[in-house]
């Protein structure tokens, strides 16, 4: 059942059809949208696709916003610019496209956010605040961390999850001890709550 009920959240946080509900003020929001599930705390990447897509989107908001918006343009002018000199080092004519692509650029120079943790659990903590803030997500089911953390660093989870303004759902595959205040529920193998 623990097995079917993780792959079930997994399947929804995904876009699929479940049985899990998630609301807020008696209202049924999205779980992808809203949902964040992490299996392994190990393999929590900062840089993951999504993150690095949705960062690309705000730095391109700022560059061309209002603070950043002359400078990007010396920026595309110099760019431009460089591109007719290199042309006239060349026995044939370039064509470039005067509409650049500032996405482009920041794959081009490997845009990616800075790690500032030493060990996994820093890692996790830098991953819920990017989620939070890039990705608009206001839940993190964690599978199994009880297994890999003392007490003590769980309580550092959650209150890194609370600073982000995230809820925590931790699901484990048997008891395991957690910081006083958090609410448990057990469920036996009859599916029985306890």
């Amino acid at each position: 059942m623990f097995a079917e009920y993780v792959q079930e959240l997994c399947v929804q946080q995904a876009g699929g059809e479940g049985r899990f509900v998630l609301s807020e003020n008696d209202k049924e929001v999205n779980i992808e949208k809203f949902v964040e599930i992490v299996i392994n705390p190990f393999s929590v990447d900062i840089n993951d696709k999504r993150i690095i897509s949705r960062l690309y989107k705000e730095l391109c908001k700022k560059a061309f916003g209002e603070n950043m918006y002359l400078y990007t343009q010396k920026i595309i002018s110099a760019l431009n610019q460089y591109f007719a000199e290199l042309e006239q080092q060349e026995t044939y004519f370039l064509t470039v496209d005067k509409e650049i692509d500032m996405t482009a650029i920041f794959k081009a120079m490997g845009v990616k956010v800075e790690s500032y943790a030493d060990n996994y659990i820093q890692n996790i903590s830098q991953y819920m605040k990017l989620i939070a803030e890039l990705l608009s997500k206001r839940v993190v089911i964690f599978v199994n961390l009880g297994s890999y953390m003392e007490v003590d660093q769980i309580e550092e989870v959650i209150k890194e999850a609370a600073y982000n303004e995230l809820a925590v759902l931790f699901i484990e595959s048997s008891q395991k001890s957690f910081p006083k205040g958090v609410t448990q529920y057990i469920i036996d193998n009859d599916i029985c709550e306890i």
